[in-house]
C-alpha cells in the first residue's frame, strides 16, 4: 500500500533513522520522528499520519502505551515496536488493540509485511456505530449521537440525544465492545463521555453542550487533558 504517511515514535535516533530508511526504500513516506509522548501527540495533531510505528518503551514520563490510548481514540492505527517480548509487556500492549507487534531487531521485509497486514485490517469509517438491544430488536445507533454512558450498578445508562436507555451490562463490559477509534473518554469511574459533546471543563467537572454537568474523577484529569490535546 503505497503513499502511506507514517509517524515513527522512537527515542533511539539511530534506530529511528534506520526505520526511516527502510520505510522509504519500500515506498512509504515518513511524516515525522518523535522521541517522547508530547512530541508524538504534537506530530499526530499537525501531520495526521496514516499509521504510527510506536516504541512501547520510550523514555519519557508517559510510555508508548499512553500514546497508543490516544491513537485508539483518534482512530489512527499503530504497530508496536519493542525489544521486549515478556508476557507482562505483551499483556499491557494487548489492551490498546494494536494492529501489530514487531520485536527488534526486524528486517525491512518484516516491517513491510507488518504494515501491509495492519492496513488491510484497518477499516476506518466516517461514522462508527453499534446496534443496541431495545425491546425485542437491535437498533442502529451512531456513536456521534451517544452523549455519555453512566454506570448504575449492574446496568449502564446511555444518553442518546434526549433519550435515556438502560442496558444490563457493566461499564467495563460496554467499553470493551466499543469499536477502535471510538470518541469516548473515561472521565470518572462511573462515566464515559463523548468528546464531541464536551463544551468546557475544569478540574472537577465537564460541561456538555446541552448543559449537563459530569463529575471528573481525580485520577482521570491528567488523561482528559492529554486526550483533548490542550494547547
Amino acid at each position: 500500500m503505497q503513499n502511506l504517511r507514517i509517524l515513527i515514535v522512537e527515542d533511539e535516533m539511530i534506530i529511528a533513522l534506520d526505520m526511516q530508511e527502510m520505510l522509504e526504500e519500500v515506498g512509504y513516506t515518513v511524516c515525522g520522528i518523535a522521541a517522547d509522548y508530547e512530541e508524538a501527540l504534537s506530530f499526530v495533531k499537525e501531520k495526521t499520519p496514516d499509521l504510527v510505528l510506536l516504541d512501547i518503551g520510550i523514555r519519557s514520563a508517559r510510555s508508548g502505551i499512553d500514546v497508543a490510548r490516544v491513537l485508539r481514540i483518534k482512530g489512527i492505527p499503530f504497530i508496536f515496536t519493542t525489544s521486549h517480548a515478556e508476557p507482562a509487556t505483551i499483556e499491557n500492549a494487548k489492551d490498546t488493540r494494536p494492529y501489530g507487534y514487531l520485536i527488534k531487531p526486524f528486517t525491512k521485509i518484516d516491517l513491510y509485511a507488518a504494515i501491509e497486514i495492519a492496513m488491510s485490517h484497518f477499516q476506518k469509517t466516517d461514522e462508527p456505530s453499534l446496534f443496541l438491544p431495545m425491546g425485542r430488536n437491535k437498533h442502529h445507533v451512531s456513536l456521534k449521537d451517544l452523549v455519555f454512558i453512566k454506570a448504575n450498578g449492574n446496568y449502564v445508562e446511555l444518553q442518546i440525544g434526549t433519550r435515556r436507555v438502560a442496558l444490563r451490562k457493566n461499564l467495563k463490559e460496554f467499553e470493551a465492545k466499543l469499536p477502535a477509534g471510538h470518541p469516548f473518554l473515561r472521565v470518572h469511574k462511573s462515566y464515559l463521555v463523548n468528546r464531541s459533546h464536551i463544551h468546557s471543563f475544569n478540574q472537577l467537572e465537564l460541561k456538555l453542550k446541552d448543559g449537563t454537568g459530569i463529575p471528573i474523577g481525580r485520577t482521570y484529569f491528567a488523561d482528559i487533558k492529554s486526550n483533548l490535546l490542550i494547547v
